[in-house]
């Protein structure tokens, strides 16, 4: 009998296509990915070259900046004649004896570094830009405007108006939301906790001072307590410097000191002038207006109306409308009739050498940068502390971000 069952053939008919087919899909993956590693690189190198001009960009905002302080300080050491002593002298007569003081030389108090718009279209008439998608730009700002944290282990001249100064400044009644609360270590502190932890942060012993605020004898009085058990709690435990501060950022470390803190006081602080430096009237900032008017105030006679914020703004008010156009300063002896002509009782040590006092000055040796050089959408910003000197100023703190 016939066996009808038979075997199925197998066909290799469309294996080519199928190969085919699995050899371009893999060829077109291999090629994409090629192609976006290729747009990567291409496009980090860009970037790393973008990068690299716009931090040239900010160093070269940087140099034009140091150059207009150079300059701010050469118009600083120009001496005028004091045009009203010599109108006096010329009058002849009692007048003239009287005024004898009045002719001594004064100097120019046009703020430069304020008037002068630092970018890449400041010197395009000299050197025309060939490349539009490359900038800079620098604001300029003064140190020693604010309240210099330095002079809190400064002898007791220069240490008085500094703790009266930032006591002040953390009193204020705008900012007692900052001190109703603690924060996230659990610690709730006050002006004056503050005040004193920042000296005992600086000062060359391992006590915790105590506050004299009566005017009479030390301003920081040597107390009993280990000033380091403020921060036992903290984790990892850390003990106080016992030295300067080298950089804003330190407040940190403060007892005390937090975000919020710095949000509301960081402009109005600082720590780079020289220890000797004098707070300068010349501000913009009405609260460091009022830290000015402050300092050359008699404090044994401190007049109340200084506690009344209407007083205080028409005051200051006053002070600005006695500058002729925005960058022109106020000099220390003009500073201190207006605040005295207001019926405010003057520092008698002010008093005796308004022009050379130790308290406040009309100008300034230390400034901050922030620099902004910018290629296409790529940006570098620089931030700066310069102290001027015979050169092109000393460097006192550097950051980029």
């Amino acid at each position: 009998m016939k066996n009808t069952f038979q075997k199925p053939r197998f066909t290799q008919r469309g294996v080519a296509l199928l190969i085919t087919t699995i050899s371009i899909a893999i060829l077109v993956v291999v090629a994409t990915d090629f192609k976006y590693n290729s747009t990567v690189e291409l496009q980090l190198a860009v970037n790393q070259r973008d990068e690299t001009r716009a931090y040239y960009q900010a160093r070269s905002a940087i140099a034009l900046s140091r150059l207009i302080l150079r300059f701010q300080k050469q118009l600083d050491a120009i001496q005028l004649p004091n045009i009203g002593g010599l109108l006096s002298q010329l009058g002849g007569g009692a007048a003239a004896a009287s005024a004898g003081a009045a002719t001594t030389p004064s100097t120019l108090n046009i703020q430069l570094w304020r008037l002068a718009k630092i970018d890449c279209h400041m010197l395009q008439d000299i050197l025309p830009l060939k490349d539009t998608t490359a900038c800079f730009d620098s604001v300029i700002g003064n140190e020693e405007e604010k309240i210099n944290l330095a002079k809190l282990d400064a002898p007791q001249l220069a240490l008085r108006i500094a703790a009266t100064g930032a006591l002040s400044l953390f009193s204020d009644k705008r900012f007692e939301f900052l001190f109703d609360k603690e924060d996230s270590r659990h610690v709730k502190v006050s002006p004056s906790d503050v005040v004193i932890a920042l000296h005992d942060w600086i000062d060359d012993d391992e006590v915790q001072a105590a506050l004299n605020l009566s005017g009479q004898g030390d301003v920081f009085l040597r107390g009993f307590a280990d000033e380091n058990a403020l921060y036992d709690r903290y984790e990892p435990h850390y003990k106080v410097k016992n030295a300067r501060f080298d950089s804003l950022d330190e407040l940190y470390l403060v007892h005390g000191v937090n975000d919020r803190f710095m949000s509301a006081f960081r402009d109005r602080l600082t720590v780079y002038p020289d220890i000797n430096s004098r707070l300068n009237i010349n501000t913009q900032d009405p609260l460091l207006q009022y830290m000015s008017i402050l300092a050359v105030a008699d404090p044994i006679r401190l007049d109340p109306r200084l506690g009344d914020p209407l007083f205080v703004e028409s005051l200051i008010e006053r002070l600005n409308k006695a500058k002729l156009f925005p960058g022109l300063g106020m000099s220390v002896t003009d500073f201190v009739g207006m605040v005295e002509a207001a019926g405010i009782p003057i520092n008698t040590t002010i008093r005796s050498n308004v022009q050379s006092n130790g308290w406040v000055g009309d100008k300034s040796t230390t400034y901050n940068l922030k620099v902004r050089g910018e290629v296409g959408s790529v940006q570098k910003v620089i931030s700066t502390v310069i102290r001027l000197d015979d050169g092109l100023g000393q460097l006192l703190y550097w950051r980029e971000e």
